[in-house]
């Protein structure tokens, strides 16, 4: 048996709640207007409690450990010391199989979980003002009914049920005023947010109009700079001294570094702004990846890497972009140049079938760590891994090759092995103009 709680003298209310936290709550309400209160963590407990005391109103919990609210109605209900106790179900359910086990249990009212404090206590005035007319209607005759094909035997009393299926009813137009006054502040939120994209989309074009301008002002001193320190290397490189041709490499490096990111951050601008067109022509993809293989030997030879291109022979034909498709191989070889050791190869290979064509840039270098893989094609982000010889990376690249290889309807993707190396893919669809 469990153990028996002393209630306060003058209790009124019982409180019949496993979980703490809203037992206060509600204990908090009802005191708050005036009401004692006792409390009980479960079925049986309040009815050991209801030996020692008898409550105007007891309030339960329908989902309880050891006998839950239904049983509980019923139990006091079924005793002739407090069957005359009116008993509010607090309950989180809505399905109409509820209000018919209420009406079984002899519940008196239904109030759903979270409750509104002022119908809650609007709820407990109306029993308190009927609670002297209940009484006097009170009759032990059952009603059979039939729902949903089956039948129960309803031990309420008329006033009863009427009571408990108005508290349903009400609850319903409760519920039904809670979600009308959240469609409506979702409607505010809505239309507050459209206000925010809107500025924030108009922010956005002037920050891309804003780098455009700082890039393209930028871009052409940047390659004034790099071209004459690479001129002056290659042509008096044997007659500078050392410090001199250090500055200048350093010069010549940060430069191209430089570049590389006004490039970048041109296009993001473009893109971002929606302006990136794609000036498609018929293209001889064999021919066009070996001339990129070829441009980007100079770079291999400066790292002692060799730059190996194999084809099938199908010769695939395609209409693209030349000058975007060029930027996205070449990105992607410089990549593999930037993460591969000296004296390691990069290889290149192109094959096709009657629909597609593929190409692939696979290092035997550093590889990718598998916490990074998510980031590649994201702005600004970079492999947790190292470049061979401190090569710089704006983190735009991969992400800029995504959306063009995406504009020509293909697919871009990679697989790598942290310490053997990575290989990225390309796929082109042939033949669409």
């Amino acid at each position: 048996m469990a153990e028996q709680n002393t209630a306060p003298e003058k209790a009124e209310i019982l409180i019949v709640e496993d979980s703490i936290s809203q037992a206060n709550q509600l204990k908090f309400i009802l005191e708050a207007n005036g009401f004692s209160v006792a409390q009980a963590n479960n079925g049986q407990q309040a009815v050991e409690l209801l030996k020692v005391f008898k409550p105007s109103i007891v309030i339960s919990d329908v989902l309880m450990p050891e006998m839950n609210g239904y049983e509980l109605c019923e139990r006091i209900k079924q005793s002739p010391e407090t069957k005359d106790i009116p008993v509010i179900l607090l309950t989180a359910l809505s399905n109409p199989n509820d209000v018919i086990r209420g009406l079984q249990s002899g519940a008196d009212n239904f109030i759903t979980k979270p409750y509104n404090r002022h119908f809650l206590m609007s709820r407990i005035e109306y029993i308190m003002l009927n609670k002297e007319i209940r009484k006097n209607n009170i009759s032990g005759t059952a009603v059979e009914i039939m729902f949903a094909g089956n039948k129960y035997i309803i031990n309420s009393d008329r006033m009863q049920i009427i009571d408990l299926l108005l508290s349903t009813y009400e609850n319903a137009i409760q519920k039904n005023d809670e979600l009308a006054s959240a469609n409506h502040e979702l409607t505010i939120i809505h239309r507050e947010l459209e206000q925010k994209n809107r500025e924030l989309e108009k922010l956005n074009q002037e920050k891309n109009k804003f780098l455009g301008m700082a890039a393209h002002d930028l871009r052409n001193p940047l390659g004034l700079i790099n071209g004459f320190s690479s001129f002056i290397l290659e042509e008096a490189g044997d007659n500078l001294s050392k410090t001199h041709s250090d500055f200048l490499n350093i010069i010549q490096s940060s430069s191209e570094s430089m570049l590389l990111m006004v490039n970048d951050l041109l296009d993001i601008a473009l893109i971002e702004s929606g302006k990136l067109e794609l000036r498609k022509e018929k293209i001889y993809l064999t021919a066009f990846i070996d001339q990129i293989v070829s441009l980007n030997n100079v770079f291999a030879i400066k790292k002692k890497i060799q730059l190996n291109f194999q084809h099938d022979d199908s010769r695939p034909v395609t209409f693209c972009d030349p000058g975007k498709i060029q930027q996205v191989v070449t990105n992607l070889i410089s990549n593999s140049l930037k993460y591969s050791e000296s004296g390691s190869s990069v290889d290149i290979n192109l094959s096709s079938n009657k629909s597609e064509a593929i190409i692939f840039v696979k290092d035997h270098g550093r590889g990718i760590p598998e916490r990074d893989k998510d980031k590649l094609f994201k702005p600004f982000s970079r492999a947790g891994v190292k470049s061979t010889a401190g090569e710089k990376s704006t983190g735009l690249g991969l992400m800029i090759a995504r959306i063009i290889i995406e504009g020509h309807r293909g697919k871009i993707w990679f697989e790598s092995v942290e310490g053997t190396g990575s290989t990225f893919y390309i796929l082109l669809p042939l033949n669409n103009e």
